[in-house]
C-alpha cells in the first residue's frame, strides 16, 4: 500500500517545477498575443506615420525616435525586471479611451488623432496588465514618441505664421540698428539690391520640433527633481526660436554685403546646420549650468 501511495503522490510532486514553467511561457503568449493584435489595427496609421518621416523634412527626425525609446526601455530592463505586476482596472478605461480616439480619427480622417490614440492604447495596456510602477518607469519613453507624431495642419499653420513674422521682425530690426537699408512688406525684407522672403520654410518650426526632441532627452537624463527637468526642457523653445530670428538676420546680412546667393541652396542650408548646432551647444551650457545650480543647492 505504501508504494501504491508513493505512486499516486509522486506526479503532484513535480506541479510546482511545471507550473514555474508553464507561467512564463503563459505571459510570453499574452504578450505576443496582444502586440500582435495592436499591431494588426495600426498597421495603416503606423505605415503612413513612417512614410510622413521620410516625405516631410520637417519631421525627418522621427525616424530615430522609436528606437531611441527602445533604447530607453532596453536600458532599465534590469530594474523593471525587479519591478512588481499590480495590473490596474483603470488601464481598461484608457484603452477604451484609445480605442475611441481611434475610430473618431478614422471617421474623422485626421490622422493625427488616430496616431495619439496609438500612445494613449500602448500606455492604457501597460497600466491594465502591469500597473502603475511600469507605467512611471516607461512614461518617458512613450511620451516621446508623441514628439516625432507630425502636427495637425490647423496647428502647424497657426504656428509658422507667427514665427515667420516674428523672424522677419528681428531681422528688420537688427539691420537697421547696423544701419542697412531695408524696407519690410509682410514677410519680404527690400533690401538695396535684392529681396528676402521669410518663407514658410524658414518659420524655424522644423529645428524647433527637433530641438524639443534633442532637449527631452538631456533633460531626462539629467539628476535633478522633475520641475528642473522641465524647466531644462522648456528652455528649447525661446533658444530655437530665437536662433532661428537669428538666421534671418545673419542671412540678410550676408544677401546686402555678399549677395542673393547666400540665401539660396547648399550655402544656406549649411549655415542654417551651424546655426542649429550652436544653439544646440547654448542649450547644453545651460543644462550644465541648472546641474552646477543644483548641486551647490543641495
Amino acid at each position: 500500500m505504501k508504494n501504491a501511495r508513493a505512486d499516486v503522490e509522486a506526479p503532484e510532486s513535480s506541479r510546482p517545477e511545471f507550473e514555474t514553467v508553464a507561467k512564463p511561457r503563459r505571459g510570453i503568449v499574452a504578450w505576443a498575443a496582444v502586440v500582435v493584435a495592436i499591431a494588426a489595427v495600426y498597421a495603416p496609421v503606423l505605415r503612413e506615420l513612417g512614410r510622413d518621416w521620410i516625405r516631410d523634412p520637417n519631421y525627418s527626425h522621427g525616424v530615430l525616435i522609436p528606437f531611441i525609446s527602445a533604447y530607453l526601455i532596453w536600458r532599465q530592463r534590469h530594474t523593471l525586471a525587479e519591478l512588481p505586476r499590480s495590473p490596474a482596472t483603470a488601464g481598461l478605461w484608457g484603452i477604451l479611451a484609445g480605442a475611441g480616439l481611434l475610430v473618431l480619427g478614422t471617421a474623422a480622417a485626421e490622422v493625427f488623432t488616430q496616431r495619439v490614440s496609438f500612445l494613449v492604447l500602448i500606455a492604457s495596456t501597460v497600466l491594465f496588465l502591469l500597473g502603475w510602477r511600469w507605467l512611471r518607469a516607461l512614461a518617458f519613453p512613450i511620451a516621446l514618441v508623441f514628439l516625432a507624431i507630425p502636427l495637425p495642419y490647423v496647428l502647424y499653420y497657426s504656428l509658422t505664421s507667427p514665427l515667420q513674422a516674428f523672424a522677419a521682425r528681428c531681422a528688420v530690426l537688427g539691420l537697421k540698428i547696423l544701419g542697412v537699408p531695408v524696407v519690410a512688406q509682410g514677410n519680404v525684407l527690400h533690401l538695396p539690391d535684392t529681396s528676402l522672403e521669410v518663407a514658410e520654410a524658414c518659420s524655424g518650426i522644423r529645428s524647433l520640433y527637433a530641438f524639443l526632441a534633442l532637449g527631452a532627452l538631456l533633460a531626462y537624463s539629467m539628476a535633478i527633481p522633475a520641475t528642473g527637468r522641465i524647466l531644462v526642457f522648456l528652455a528649447t523653445i525661446p533658444l530655437s526660436v530665437l536662433a532661428n530670428a537669428f538666421r534671418v538676420w545673419t542671412t540678410s546680412l550676408g544677401a546686402y554685403f555678399i549677395g542673393p546667393q547666400v540665401a539660396q541652396g547648399l550655402v544656406h542650408e549649411l549655415f542654417g546646420v551651424i546655426i542649429f548646432v550652436s544653439a544646440f551647444g547654448l542649450f547644453v551650457l545651460i543644462r550644465k549650468g541648472a546641474r552646477t545650480l543644483w548641486d551647490s543647492g543641495r
